[in-house]
């Protein structure tokens, strides 16, 4: 498989959540002694607000850009093994992770959730845990990941029409991906596809999908994507 990654953006957002992060304990604590030493109580709220939110941009940035496993990370472990007409795109098109195989693209929506996540139909849901209350700062909350993906979808399609007049002849598919090892996964009547990341090669294998792509076809959609690369 070939892999392109958007290295620039990663170690740019890395680099914020550290700041972020230490810059808004530095104001937490400058907060903390402005309310010891200062009679000004307008000025200690206001710093403790933005200590705070500092710290919450670098924790999430953290959460998505150096924790792991990282997205890009757990979808090249998880696909080790396809040839090279399999391409993997991180952080580069309009959807952050794609594959281009022979048979069309495939969006991945990549959530880090670990525990029970539960889905029945179009909803979704975790038990209510104190561990997320008091740990979890800056973590990435689970919201609607089918919704998503079909938005990162039709983003990704609305790109390609830009590009290519004959963009309704390339299939899309979609899948949410949990990487967290740890997660158990309650599926009921789901509408989207699910899969954890260390099943992911196993559940693209067992697909049937369309006749492959015509080799011309291909090569556009290749020079498209290659545009965003480097």
């Amino acid at each position: 498989m070939r892999l392109f990654t958007n290295t620039k953006l990663i170690e740019r957002q890395a680099r914020i959540a550290r700041y972020a992060t230490f810059g808004g304990l530095a104001v937490l604590v400058g907060s903390l002694l402005l309310s010891f030493t200062s009679e000004n109580i307008l000025l200690a709220y206001v710093t403790l607000s933005v200590g705070f939110i500092l710290a919450y941009i670098g924790s999430a940035l953290a959460n998505k850009y150096i924790r792991e496993p990282r997205a890009d990370h757990a979808l090249e472990k998880a696909l080790k093994g396809f040839d090279n007409k399999h391409q993997l795109y991180n952080f580069l098109l309009p959807a952050p992770h794609v594959l281009l195989t022979p048979n069309g693209l495939i969006v991945f929506k990549v959530k880090p959730n670990e525990g029970r996540v539960m889905l029945e139909g179009e909803k979704w849901r975790e038990p209510f845990r104190l561990s997320r209350v008091f740990g979890g700062m800056g973590r990435e909350p689970l919201a609607n990941p089918g919704a998503q993906l079909r938005a990162e979808i039709a983003r990704l399609k609305k790109f390609l029409a830009t590009k290519m007049s004959n963009a309704a002849l390339v299939p899309i598919d979609g899948y949410v991906i949990f990487t967290d090892p740890k997660v158990q996964l309650e599926l009921n009547g789901a509408r989207v596809q699910v899969a954890r990341a260390d099943d992911l090669k196993d559940t693209l294998r067992k697909i049937k999908r369309g006749a492959p792509l015509k080799p011309e076809l291909i090569a556009e959609l290749e020079k498209i994507l290659g545009e965003f690369v480097g």
